[in-house]
């Protein structure tokens, strides 16, 4: 049977304790690096300022899109930096301070100044109300310098807040000054358009006197009215006009004369109703009228009539008809053999009429009546027309007497309004921006405030040397383990009952144990009070070493 071998944690431990001399010697190098890379790194205070865009500037940050979200602030920023880190500037201050006294080269030494100046955005994030999704957004600037020493970091950082702070001013009383020049030039230019325009409406007065527009106001009244009035005649025209036609259309639809078969028609259609209906029945009434209107019509004088006007006779009974009865009642089916008829005859060339139609038809006569008058109402419309037409054209050549004139004079007045309202503006936003000149250089109106005063580290910012040696002791612990390991996968030796099986392939009857004498007591006895002695004195040594190297 092939014996399985199980490794447990004491196997481990055994193992790192067999190796402990090769882990010692792989960790103890890497921690004394780790302790001298912390001690020799040099030491870099930093005494950061912070400021804070005022509410106008993070509005406009806010309001920009997503792809452009910040640009105005880091523009503004960087402008303020190219200024404050400007060559002769750092070269002054370095001077001052005696900053990089090992660096030979002038450039070299101010490339590394402006590398240990950092100037950082800060973000916040903000609602936005149109996405309802949170956006990082530039609310302010942090201002450090990394010294090797606290004071020096400090006094730095006092004088980049100092002046950031009259850049900004400057910059501001710059803009407001150039306004308020390029705005007193456009005040003056306009100035002087507005007295050339005041001694041109002057001189225009006393040339055209009495020719202004103040004298025909009352024409123009008169001309209004005369203009009312004549379109109140122009639509009565179109009313009667459309009437005309109206009535033209009416007449020639009836037929001139009566027709002796629409009599004939009418008077069966009164025997047939007659033994239906009572004689005082409306059907009835209304048929003896039609008769009688058509008798009246007969012997009132039309000698003869064509086949076209009996057709629209015919046409007009059928529509009548339709009116009170189906299309299937027999009346309208004869009327409506009767049209045929007619159209046949017609068709075929057939005509009755050899002369002009006297209307005799009572309806006929009426609509050419009411023609006539309309006719007459047209004629007399007209003339009022004609008569209101003339008026005002006497009143309209009186207005025209002063067009130019008047044309002229009020682009004058116009353009002089407007060259007072602009120089009035112009003046306004000249004061204003003089006033903002001189309120910029005492903090009125800044683009930014300082939150946060740099003040004196209390310790170096970095390098973290605490870090670096615990991070040291922890690769070397790994390392060492790593070592012991390794080492003990490439030694072969055979050790203990295990090892034995593994190599035979059988299990052993027996296994001697290690018999503990009182030697062996008295050896690890000794071994721990080693270990707890080297403990008791290491720690204090160790924590020493640490409060050192982080000071």
């Amino acid at each position: 049977m092939e014996a399985t071998k199980d490794v447990g944690f004491s196997d481990y431990f055994a193992s790192i304790r067999r190796r402990r001399r090769l882990g010692i010697a792989v960790a103890v190098p890497v921690a004394v690096a780790a302790f001298m890379l912390a001690l020799m790194l040099p030491r870099s205070y930093v005494a950061p300022a912070e400021f804070r865009f005022q509410k106008a500037a993070i509005a406009a940050n806010e309001n920009t899109d997503a792809d452009h979200a910040g640009t105005y602030v880091d523009e503004y920023v960087a402008k303020l930096s190219e200024s404050v880190l400007a060559t002769d500037k750092l070269t002054a201050l370095r001077q001052t301070y005696g900053l990089y006294p090992n660096v030979a080269k002038t450039d070299a030494a101010l490339k590394k100044f402006k590398s240990d100046i950092h100037v950082d955005m800060t973000k916040e994030q903000f609602l936005d109300p149109e996405t309802g999704h949170a956006k990082d957004v530039n609310s302010g600037f942090s201002v450090s310098y990394d010294a090797p020493t606290a004071d020096t970091a400090q006094s730095v950082s006092q004088w980049l807040v100092k002046e950031f702070i009259t850049v900004s001013r400057q910059v501001r009383q710059q803009k407001s000054l150039e306004a308020a020049k390029f705005l007193q030039n456009e005040a003056d230019r306009y100035k002087g358009q507005i007295t050339d325009l005041e001694g041109k409406v002057a001189l225009f007065k006393q040339q055209h006197q009495g020719e202004l527009p103040d004298s025909v106001q009352n024409t123009i009244v008169d001309k209004d009215r005369y203009e009312q009035d004549l379109n109140n005649v122009e639509e009565q025209l179109r009313t009667l006009q459309q009437n005309r036609v109206f009535l033209t259309s009416q007449l020639q639809q009836v037929p001139a004369s009566a027709d002796n078969e629409a009599l004939k028609n009418l008077q069966d259609e009164y025997a047939k109703k007659k033994q239906l209906y009572d004689e005082n029945h409306p059907d009835m009434i209304a048929l003896r009228h039609q008769i009688a209107a058509l008798q009246r019509a007969d012997t009132a004088g039309a000698s003869g009539t064509s086949l076209q006007s009996e057709l629209a006779s015919q046409k007009l009974l059928l529509d009548q008809t339709r009116q009170r009865y189906s299309d299937d009642y027999p009346d309208v089916r004869r009327i409506k053999r009767d049209i045929a008829a007619l159209e046949a005859r017609i068709a075929a060339g057939e005509k009755t009429n050899s002369g002009p139609v006297v209307p005799t038809n009572p309806i006929a006569v009426q609509l050419q009546t009411q023609l006539n008058g309309n006719e007459n109402e047209i004629r007399s419309l007209e003339v009022r027309r004609d008569q209101l037409s003339a008026s005002l054209q006497q009143l309209q050549g009186r207005v025209s007497a002063s067009p130019q004139v008047e044309k002229a004079y009020e682009a004058m007045t116009r353009d002089l309004a407007l060259s007072h309202d602009k120089y009035d503006e112009l003046s306004k936003r000249m004061m204003d921006a003089q006033f903002a000149a001189a309120a910029s250089l005492n903090g009125t109106g800044d683009e930014f405030t300082l939150v946060s005063a740099p003040t004196r580290p209390a310790g170096p910012a970095k390098p973290s040397r605490v870090g670096i040696v615990l991070v040291g002791l922890i690769v070397a612990v790994i390392l060492a383990a790593g070592s012991a390991m390794v080492a003990e996968m490439l030694d072969g030796s055979v050790r203990g009952s295990r090892d034995l099986a593994e190599i035979l392939h059988l299990s052993p009857l027996a296994v001697v144990p290690e018999i503990h004498n009182s030697r062996y007591h008295r050896h690890r006895f000794r071994q721990a009070i080693v270990f707890v002695g080297s403990m008791a004195a290491g720690v204090p040594v160790l924590y020493f070493l640490v409060r050192l190297v982080a000071h």
